[in-house]
């Protein structure tokens, strides 16, 4: 463990074996952190997401273009590494935050489906369970016993299921899609990397191409190029996590016609290069 610093002097540090830093959620720094002056952090100086709430003191995060009160109560928050973040002590106070900092292949896609993309708050019907859920990983990452990670990995998932739970994420706004819409959703998750063309969709479809246009309008699933788009995006994310392929092969893969191209896609949609992109996840 490498030596802490006196506002993490509570902080345990994990090195999460590879397979769990390609297939699972893990952790990176697990405890009680406590910070008596303003303390500020840039993006992508570690990797990952932070989750915690307030043990005692109180505050406020700075978070992208908000400001949260940090007080103790059925709040917790949820911050990116990849933003700039401010942990700032109320005057002549302390504050004392628990929590974990971990990572997982599905990490981005998870920050893109929360609805307010600049709300790092939310609220749970009783905070007991994630101090609990703090303590049971505490004790896997002391005592290691077989199959830990797994049970790590289940133990987050539970947790981040609550937070979608607490803002009505796991529950559809929308009727029954229509089958030619299913028809094209499940064609474009099957072939993610192909470089799809209107005329194809359509006869996925089985419809014109602009009454398949509108059925996705009408539904609330936004537009189609917006799926293609992001489709793309993922697999490209899962493939740049395995360090045995060159950008130049994820390139290839994903059909682009050079690997600027490809670099241009991934930083005009994640603010990232794809080397950039790796370098965060080595964490």
């Amino acid at each position: 463990m490498p030596p802490a610093s006196p506002k993490a002097d509570n902080l345990i540090f994990v090195d999460p074996s590879p397979i769990a830093r390609r297939l699972l959620w893990h952790l990176f720094s697990i405890g009680v952190r406590r910070v008596e002056q303003t303390d500020h952090h840039e993006r992508f100086e570690k990797p990952g997401a932070h989750l915690f709430w307030v043990q005692s003191g109180a505050g406020e995060l700075e978070y992208r273009s908000r400001r949260f009160q940090l007080r103790r109560g059925g709040e917790v928050w949820l911050v990116d590494m990849n933003s700039p973040r401010t942990y700032i002590p109320q005057a002549g106070r302390h504050l004392a935050i628990a929590g974990f900092r971990f990572g997982g292949p599905g990490l981005e896609f998870w920050h893109e489906e929360i609805r307010d993309l600049e709300n790092a708050e939310f609220t749970l019907d009783d905070l007991r369970f994630a101090a609990q859920t703090q303590n049971e990983l505490l004790r896997l990452v002391r005592r290691k016993p077989v199959g830990w990670e797994w049970q790590v990995h289940l133990a987050i998932t539970h947790l981040l299921g609550k937070l979608l739970m607490s803002r009505d994420l796991l529950t559809s706004p929308h009727a029954e899609l229509p089958p030619p819409v299913v028809r094209v959703l499940n064609a474009i998750s099957a072939n993610p990397a192909r470089d799809w063309k209107a005329l194809e969709l359509a006869t996925v479809a089985k419809i014109s191409y602009s009454g398949l246009r509108a059925l996705f309008h009408t539904h609330g699933q936004g537009t189609i190029h917006q799926h293609i788009q992001r489709a793309r995006l993922d697999q490209s994310r899962l493939l740049l996590a395995d360090k045995r392929l060159s950008i130049k092969d994820v390139s290839g893969q994903l059909n682009f016609s050079s690997e600027f191209y490809f670099s241009h896609f991934f930083r005009h949609n994640t603010g990232m290069t794809p080397t950039e992109f790796r370098q965060h996840l080595k964490g």
